[in-house]
């Protein structure tokens, strides 16, 4: 290499072989001629201006990688070839080697000459199904056409034999056979008709397609009036064979409309008939005196029942011949009649009944609270469950067409019919949404009719006199309550909540869940305001108190009434009056039940008279039961306030007067008197048993609900009473060992009638005691810091409570920390 190719190795070792450039008039220097080695460096740096130094240095370490890696690379090779050779024996290896190797490559070049043929091969097969590929779409599209040229063939033989067959019939007058013929003409393809126009060259007019659609066309116009005149002449003669055979021809000659129009007429006549003859017997007072409460809603009954028998009768043959969609239709006719009908006897209902007039009388006394004339709320009772009633049959009625109208039958295919599954899928979704669509228009035709509209309409006054008459049995029950010998309750209870019962389970009968939930909101509306306000009084009157300052406050309050207010001694006395307490403070908390008890029942009601209402309807039922939950904690609210006032008046003054006596029995105590202490209690038991008597005398007097809220509220105030003395006291180390005693006593009592929930009403006072009990302070902060979790005295209660130890020191109870 000469030294002017030096700059182009440098460049072919910058950007592409960099271990391969090796510049002889570098690698040739001398490495102990040191000058000389400068001196062509420096001309090299010269040429190419950049310093050679450390290329060349990184070049070195890199050559003297690969080398080592070279010789680690041969040295592996030469111990497998030794290897191979010690296994053969001894044998020439190198010669087998090749050997292989050139046998290797003749195999290689064998499967490479198979490739190329069979690529080769390959491209003519795809050639040849290229070639077969359009060949078979042309067979495919002559085939087509083969079988579209058949068909048209067969259309056109068709339409001549239905031409020819169509005339003989109607000159034989086989009308059932000529409808045949047009029907098989109407089925034929749209393109033979336009062929038939397009023959109008032809001169044999007799047997051109042209002739024959005409002949046809006629034909079809004819037969459509000579059935139309056979179906009436039937009519006329009332022969019902006759007219259905003609009423199944209409569909043939693609009148389904005629067709159905006429014998929904006739339907209509049938049922006019039967209105005629229901409205006369009505008229008449009816067949049984027993039902003349309800003698409209068994006419309506009657004629409901009549148009269903109709529908029934008949469905078959419309599914058959119409199809199923068509059934709506001829609902659609008959129901303008049903409408005429049912909507004539309810006029005479609300005539005869003086539905207006009442609801008018009703509507004015509940805006205004006051009316010239006042209904009798007994003489709605009748007439309510009449409205229900006639109710229930309508709804029935509407259900009966939608069931009819939901069983009609579809066309369905076996599973061989369809190519695929999701073509089965499409074909069960289209059946779906033809139900749905006939569901939803009967729905809207329904809610359309004269019929609904009526119904609504005296539904609404149901509503509004319900509402009444439930306000007024109510008002007559508050009036009536009283208490019976030995119950706890006044039969107020009883006859409210059988009233707003009774109402209720009336509006479920009617089948609307609007006038359900109407009739809901009313009920509890009423128990909120009316019941609540009657019961909840003697309680916001409160509970005579004890004591000879109460007792001379109540003679003076009992006089003031004698001669106010006219009362007797003992009706305005305090015995009275704490009787009317417990009384009204058991039907609160009884109510409670009541409510629950209602709520489960109607509950039970739904699931058996409202079972097929839709998820909105549900829905709208769930959130007016929701409101007696309200109820139920609205009531149990107030009889908790009542039963707090109860054991405020009767039991606080008490307790606390007991409780008073601790302050005289010393805690600073000694050993001795200690002993006398265990030998006579000083104060519990006397405490404990005062109480036990106040107690005893309430627990005929209450139910058990209320009795187990009286004695928490009981247990609550002792607890509270006996700590306030506490505060009040001094105790050294016996003291306190004292009143851990008497603590033991009052909570073992306390459990014994509680329960265990006592424990924690006893909680702040339990810290109290075990720190008055404690020896030193230290053991009372160590007693206070494992109670940390349940603490419940703050650090000041804490100093104060250690300074009640007058053998601690108060400097040291004062500086106390937690």
């Amino acid at each position: 290499m000469h030294d002017d190719d030096a700059p182009e190795q440098v460049s072919g070792f910058i950007m592409n072989r960099p271990l391969q450039w090796k510049p002889k008039a570098v690698s040739n220097l001398d490495p102990e001629d040191e000058d000389l080695n400068a001196k062509v460096k420096s001309e090299v740096n010269e040429e190419l201006n950049f310093d050679l130094d450390d290329l060349l240095a990184d070049l070195r370490s890199d050559l003297k990688g690969l080398k080592c890696g070279e010789e680690q690379l041969l040295g592996e090779i030469h111990r497998e070839l030794d290897g191979l050779e010690k296994a053969t024996g001894g044998k020439d290896f190198v010669r087998s080697f090749d050997q292989a190797v050139a046998r290797l490559n003749t195999e290689v070049h064998s499967f490479e000459s198979d490739a190329k043929s069979l690529a080769g091969n390959l491209k003519n097969v795809s050639v040849l199904a290229e070639n077969i590929s359009s060949r078979v779409a042309v067979l495919d599209q002559a085939r087509g056409r083969v079988v579209e040229c058949l068909q048209r063939v067969g259309d056109l033989r068709d339409l001549r034999t239905c031409a020819e067959g169509v005339q003989v019939a109607m000159r034989s007058e086989e009308w059932d056979e000529a409808a045949q013929h047009i029907h098989r003409f109407f089925a034929l393809d749209n393109a033979v008709f336009k062929m038939s126009e397009q023959q109008s060259d032809v001169k044999d007019s007799g047997q051109s397609m042209k002739s024959c659609y005409d002949v046809l066309r006629q034909s079809a116009a004819d037969l459509k009036q000579i059935i139309e005149g056979k179906f009436d002449e039937a009519l006329a003669a009332n022969d019902v064979a006759s007219m259905e055979r003609f009423f199944k021809l209409f569909p043939l000659i693609n009148e389904h409309s005629s067709g159905l129009k006429r014998f929904g007429n006739y339907l209509c006549a049938k049922i006019e008939k039967l209105g005629e003859d229901n409205f006369k017997i009505l008229q008449a007072g009816g067949t049984d005196d027993k039902r003349k409460n309800v003698i409209y809603a068994d006419s309506l009954t009657m004629i409901f029942e009549g148009i269903a028998r109709i529908i029934e009768l008949h469905q078959p043959l419309i599914d058959s011949f119409y199809g199923p969609d068509k059934l709506l239709t001829l609902i659609e006719i008959i129901q303008v009649e049903c409408d005429k009908q049912t909507v004539r006897l309810i006029n005479a209902f609300i005539q005869k009944r003086q539905l207006d007039y009442k609801a008018k009388l009703v509507d004015g006394y509940v805006r205004s609270g006051a009316a010239a004339e006042k209904m009798d709320a007994l003489e709605l009772d009748v007439l309510l469950s009449e409205i229900t009633l006639m109710h229930t049959r309508s709804e029935l009625y509407w259900r009966f067409l939608r069931r009819r109208l939901g069983e009609a039958p579809v066309e369905v295919f076996e599973d061989e019919f369809y190519d695929s599954p999701e073509q089965r899928r499409q074909d069960q979704e289209r059946i779906k949404q033809q139900k749905e669509e006939r569901a939803k228009k009967l729905d809207v035709l329904l809610h359309r009719t004269s019929l609904s509209l009526k119904m609504q309409e005296i539904l609404g006054k149901y509503v509004l006199m319900e509402q009444y008459y439930m306000i007024e049995s109510v008002k007559k029950a508050i009036e009536m309550d009283d208490v019976e010998e030995g119950s706890l309750t006044s039969t107020l209870l009883d006859d409210v909540f059988f009233i707003v019962r009774k109402s209720i389970r009336r509006s479920i009968s009617s089948a609307s869940v609007d006038c359900v939930c109407a009739m809901l909101n009313n009920g509890v509306t009423l128990l909120e305001m009316e019941f609540i306000k009657h019961v909840n009084a003697p309680i916001r009157a409160g509970y005579p108190s004890v004591g000879w300052t109460a007792e001379a406050y109540q003679t003076a309050q009992t006089a003031y009434n004698v001669i106010q207010h006219g009362k007797t001694v003992a009706e305005a006395g305090p015995e009275k009056q704490r009787s009317a307490f417990l009384v009204a403070l058991n039907n609160l908390r009884a109510s409670v039940e009541c409510v629950n008890s209602l709520k489960a029942g109607l509950s039970e009601d739904f699931s058996r008279h409202l079972n097929q209402i839709s998820a909105t309807e549900k829905g709208k039922l769930e959130n007016s039961v929701s409101q007696m939950d309200d109820l139920c904690k609205k009531l149990e609210h107030h009889a908790n306030l009542g039963v707090g006032k109860l054991c405020e008046a009767a039991f606080r003054n008490k307790i606390k007067t007991s409780a008073e006596v601790y302050l005289d029995v010393s805690h600073n105590i000694s050993e001795e008197e200690l002993t006398e202490y265990e030998a006579a209690d000083p104060f519990m038991e006397n405490f404990i048993a005062q109480l036990d008597k106040q107690i005893a005398h309430f627990e005929n007097l209450l139910i058990t609900e209320n009795y187990q809220v009286l004695l928490n509220a009981i247990a609550s105030e002792a607890v509270h009473q006996f700590e306030r003395v506490i505060f009040k006291c001094v105790f050294n180390r016996l003291g306190g060992l004292q009143l851990d005693k008497e603590y033991r006593q009052l909570t073992n009592y306390l459990t014994s009638i509680v329960g265990w929930s006592v424990r924690e009403k006893c909680l702040r006072l339990s810290q109290i005691v075990g720190t008055l009990n404690s020896e030193t302070i230290e053991e009372a902060i160590e007693f206070l810091q494992q109670q940390q979790i349940g603490g419940v005295l703050s650090l000041n209660e804490v100093k104060k409570v250690l300074l009640l130890r007058v053998d601690f020191p108060r400097d040291k109870a004062k500086s106390v920390k937690l």
